[in-house]
């Protein structure tokens, strides 16, 4: 998962506005073109950006479909008995769906983009090649608004300005077109960060302005549709918080509907979502292969609960219990249940709370543990009951299972209200209560040290030993991977090295 401002280029530079449309995917523009162009292309893995060096997005040009750190994931897995580790290059250009830009500089001459590394001097990226073609566009649309308008960006050392931010999302769930037209024909929400209070606060009107003139020029009354929907977020804090509490919705859909996994997820724009849409969604149809029909899944680090949710629907699972500390995940999750097929028979719940604390208990019961952590990677008293619980050998008794939870409920009456699902759905069968202990955990992680420090933790007592591995290039031009990671309980038994020719990665 990656929490960080991941601001990932913007657009075009700003001009005042013509009749002209956006950019968008018009074959007209040279610029877009090119871009759509390396999308398709397979033969070049060069960035090829002119962005390359002042951005802080990516951190080298060469070699996308090879991320330098793929020969130390490599190798760790093959020294841990992983010998068939495999590597998933996926979209090398056009692949972020979902990006979090920062607004600066004035109305003649706004810049949209990230912070140059080491300071909070904005780059501007009108040509992104990480970025999805359309929030290129839409970020150019923006800038036309803005010095059309005069709109003010903000201004750090004065604390001045209107526009803070931009975030911009993709969504790629268009039954109405083919669907191998759907990526490229995506729809951008986009989320305004405003400097006030409210929608009656000053600067009322110039917002107004803004928006209308965006869902004027990209709305599904304008020439290109681009724009899927348009929300604020106010915020007036002078502390480097993009988001502030308070979120209105204007323009366009409310829902913000996502495919992947095999199930709808709905995502509001304060929730977390993945930036790499497709590479995603490939990570979700390899996790779910490693979780047996009709398991008891616990899912920490939940989010919105799309991976607890494509579980339930596609493995069948008997029960699917998800945990996330963001209360803003809620709602999305309660979305995205709606959606779920009538078919799917499974107690499912969410639950708002910090899984770190006495985690033991989420793990009483459950065949499989699911953990997504952010980059920083677990919590020390997870790995430790995630070893407690292996411990357990599997099948205990009841009175084994308190002694080994050591539950003092009736002194902690916060913890219980914790426990308690925040949304729930129930089987329509009448499963018996299992009290078994995990004996598959599946590890996502997108930062490498600290998984791998976790993972030595884990096997350092032979409490679990790792069975499958796969990595994922979800953050092409950066140093970053995603790994899925299968661990089994116990020690590894009777396994043997294939024979023949080991693959170089």
């Amino acid at each position: 998962m990656i929490l960080s401002l991941c601001l990932s280029s913007p657009i075009t530079a700003g001009v005042a506005f013509t009749c002209r449309s956006p950019p968008s995917l018009s074959r007209t523009n040279p610029n877009q073109k090119s871009l759509l162009q390396g999308i398709s292309s397979s033969g070049n893995n060069a960035l090829q950006c002119q962005h390359f060096q002042s951005c802080s997005g990516c951190s080298h040009e060469l070699g996308l479909d090879r991320p330098a750190v793929l020969q130390d994931v490599s190798s760790f897995f093959q020294e841990h008995g992983v010998h068939d580790f495999s590597f998933d290059g996926g979209r090398l250009w056009g692949w972020r769906c979902r990006a979090k830009l920062a607004v600066r500089g004035t109305p003649d001459s706004p810049l949209i983009g990230l912070y140059q590394e080491g300071s909070h001097n904005v780059v501007d990226i009108p040509l992104c090649k990480a970025h999805h073609p359309n929030i290129n566009a839409a970020v150019d649309l923006l800038k036309q608004g803005i010095t059309t308008l005069s709109v003010q960006p903000y201004d750090e050392d004065s604390g001045v300005g209107d526009l803070r931010y931009v975030q911009m999302a993709v969504t790629t769930y268009n039954t109405s077109v083919p669907f191998a037209e759907r990526y490229l024909k995506g729809k951008v929400q986009v989320s305004l960060v405003w400097n006030s209070r409210n929608e009656q606060s000053r600067g009322a009107e110039k917002l107004n302005s803004l928006m209308e003139f965006l869902w004027r020029n990209g709305g599904p009354n304008s020439n290109i549709h681009l724009i899927h929907s348009i929300w604020v977020n106010f915020q007036t804090s002078s502390s480097n918080i993009i988001f502030g509490n308070r979120w209105r919705h204007f323009f366009g859909e409310r829902d913000f509907w996502e495919h992947v996994g095999g199930v709808d997820i709905s995502l509001d724009p304060s929730s977390f979502g993945q930036a790499n849409t497709q590479a995603f969604d490939s990570l979700l149809r390899k996790l779910q292969k490693y979780v047996p029909y009709g398991s008891s899944v616990t899912d920490l680090y939940a989010g919105a609960g799309i991976i607890g949710l494509s579980l339930a629907a596609i493995r069948k699972c008997r029960s699917v219990k998800c945990v996330e500390i963001n209360k803003e995940s809620k709602q999305s999750f309660e979305k995205s249940l709606s959606r779920l097929p009538k078919t799917v028979d499974t107690s499912i719940s969410w639950h708002n709370t910090d899984a770190s604390i006495e985690p033991l208990h989420w793990f009483e019961g459950s065949d499989v543990v699911v953990v997504d952590p952010p980059r920083k990677g677990l919590e020390p008293s997870l790995v430790d009951a995630l070893k407690a619980a292996a411990f357990s050998g599997g099948k205990i008794s009841k009175s084994a299972g308190s002694s080994l939870l050591k539950l003092k409920e009736e002194k902690r009456p916060w913890i219980l209200r914790a426990r308690k699902a925040a949304v729930q759905m129930d089987s329509k069968t009448a499963w018996d209560r299992s009290e078994t202990w995990p004996q598959t955990l599946i590890y996502i992680s997108c930062g490498w040290e600290s998984f791998k420090e976790d993972c030595r933790s884990l096997l350092a007592d032979k409490s679990w030993h790792l069975e499958k591995a796969h990595a994922f290039n979800f953050f092409p031009g950066t140093q970053s991977i995603e790994v899925l990671a299968v661990f089994k309980c116990g020690r590894r038994v009777g396994h043997k090295k294939k024979k023949g020719k080991r693959k170089t990665l």
